[in-house]
């Protein structure tokens, strides 16, 4: 997660140093905008426990899209949220964490069966709010943002896979659905840089997020816990009316 930060430090400062150059206002002062918005993750789950090691190990593959809606209070101070569909996965989870450890899906049948890995994905309805500072247009608009993200549970499920060795190594993956045992609502500050390329009417956006999570999302009364993180990157098209 160190290296996740000192990305996101980099292409912020990199971000801010387009400045330099002064203009008119950007976009249309006090206008509405509405757009569409993809995105990929980097995703992080950390332990509660201080003595413990990563919750789970750091996945790559993790999608988002949604809904823009903006608002140009003035022409560098705005005000966005969005509405987005998305994927936070696990890898090699802590099971116990999440299970007993007599709980059925962790029993192992026979001297052939055995545990190998247990991986995890929650998928959320992210609701980002944030105010942005837009900077002088110099052909693209940067711009810089702060604010929080509500993220809903709506789904969330592991998949067991088991080591089945009685002739030779084989495998075999069950899902088991957790959505009850992550708690239904998160808060979490975020953070990003930005730029927009005005085209008229249209403009498309580009955005690296970085979401600090620092609710415990266990929804298991067992001591243990969890922490997410994402540094996500992003883009969108948006239609300025």
């Amino acid at each position: 997660m160190k290296k996740i930060l000192l990305l996101f430090t980099i292409i912020v400062v990199f971000s801010g140093g387009l400045t330099a150059q002064d203009s008119e206002s950007i976009g249309g002062e006090g206008k509405f905008f509405i757009g569409v918005k993809a995105g990929y993750s980097v995703v992080d789950f950390e332990s509660i426990v201080k003595s413990e090691r990563d919750f789970a190990e750091m996945t790559f593959d993790n999608l988002s899209y949604g809904l823009v809606f903006g608002y140009n209070i003035t022409g560098k101070l705005g005000l966005q949220i969005e509405g987005n569909y998305s994927k936070y996965g696990a890898d090699n989870i802590i099971e116990t964490y999440i299970y007993s450890e007599q709980s059925p899906v962790l029993q192992t049948y026979g001297e052939s069966s055995e545990i190998d890995r247990v991986n995890m994905d929650l998928f959320y309805a992210d609701v980002p709010l944030f105010f942005k500072y837009t900077f002088s247009e110099i052909g693209l608009s940067p711009y810089l943002y702060a604010g929080v993200n509500w993220g809903i549970n709506i789904l969330g499920n592991t998949t067991i896979v088991r080591k089945i060795s009685e002739i030779e190594e084989r495998y075999r993956a069950y899902k088991d659905n957790i959505a009850e045992r992550i708690m239904y609502n998160e808060f979490a500050p975020i953070a990003g840089a930005g730029a927009r390329w005005n085209f008229g009417s249209l403009s498309i956006i580009g955005e690296l997020r970085y979401k600090h999570g620092f609710q415990n999302l266990s929804n298991v009364d067992n001591g243990f816990g969890f922490t997410n993180k994402a540094l996500s990157v992003s883009v969108g098209l948006v239609y300025n009316l």
